[in-house]
């Protein structure tokens, strides 16, 4: 078990930098100085949308790759924005407006996870994307060829602490084989079907293996009286480490639809 206390802090720092959709620099500068100083070893580059492509160690056999979203959605955070904790939940307080603000948890405990697996992990690469709340922009515009060399995909940015999502809005995300090897049950998930996320455009574009959304435990996302449950996002990062560590093969995967399948027949007769 991984000492979560000591990345709180972290974890403060991100909710208190305002990223909505389209003002994502505050938080991409952030994302660059912790990596500087802390996993200085990790090439960075970032494409003309924002889109941060980060790949830490060498591997021949190929990458265990993760993702996350760079974007919130809420337009606006009080001047005395702040966060607080009870009882292991962590919320944002206006004290001005004596309200609860939304944290943006949706997808900052993604973009956390990734941070720690890059700290903690020998080989990984992550995948950060830009405007996902919007239509997924940034991972619609992504770099493919950064994928090429990985073995499969998991995003940590699905509401809650249960269930894992490697069908989105009805498209197959992932294969049989993938999921049986992530073993969710031994771990407290279970798979079932999600929405949108960047792992969908990914799909759509041919990324070319499995990939899985995992729950990082934040609730109400896009409201006000949005929070994270630590214990729950310490079981994501916990799942995600465990999973890199255990799954060295690539899991190959890819969607067509019924048409295309049609439209290859015609053109092998």
């Amino acid at each position: 078990m991984f000492c979560l206390m000591n990345y709180v802090h972290l974890l403060h720092q991100l909710y208190a930098t305002h990223a909505p959709t389209g003002r994502e620099w505050s938080l991409i500068c952030l994302v660059r100085d912790y990596l500087s100083a802390h996993v200085p070893e990790a090439e960075v580059r970032m494409d003309g949308w924002g889109n941060l492509y980060i790949t830490k160690g060498t591997a021949e056999g190929g990458y265990p790759t993760l993702c996350c979203h760079l974007d919130q959605v809420q337009t606006e955070h009080s001047k005395d924005f702040e966060v607080r904790e009870e009882e292991g939940m962590l919320y944002g307080w206006s004290t001005s407006r004596q309200c609860r603000e939304g944290l943006g948890a949706d997808d900052k405990n993604g973009i956390w996870v990734c941070l720690r697996c890059l700290k903690e992990c020998e080989r990984l690469k992550v995948f950060m994307a830009v405007g996902e709340e919007k239509g997924c922009i940034g991972s619609n515009r992504a770099d493919m060829m950064f994928f090429a060399d990985s073995l499969y995909v998991l995003e940590p940015d699905c509401k809650g602490g249960q269930e894992i999502h490697t069908n989105l809005r009805g498209i197959p995300c992932a294969s049989a084989e993938f999921e049986t090897a992530l073993e969710a049950e031994r771990h407290g998930y279970i798979i079932t079907d999600g929405k949108t996320t960047d792992l969908l455009a990914l799909t759509l574009n041919g990324i070319g293996v499995s990939c899985a959304n995992i729950p990082a435990g934040y609730y109400l996302p896009h409201k006000d009286e949005e929070h994270t449950i630590l214990a729950e996002l310490e079981q994501c990062l916990d799942f995600i480490l465990h999973t890199v560590q255990k799954l060295r093969s690539r899991y190959p995967h890819e969607y067509k639809t019924e048409t295309q399948k049609m439209i290859e027949n015609l053109t092998n007769k």
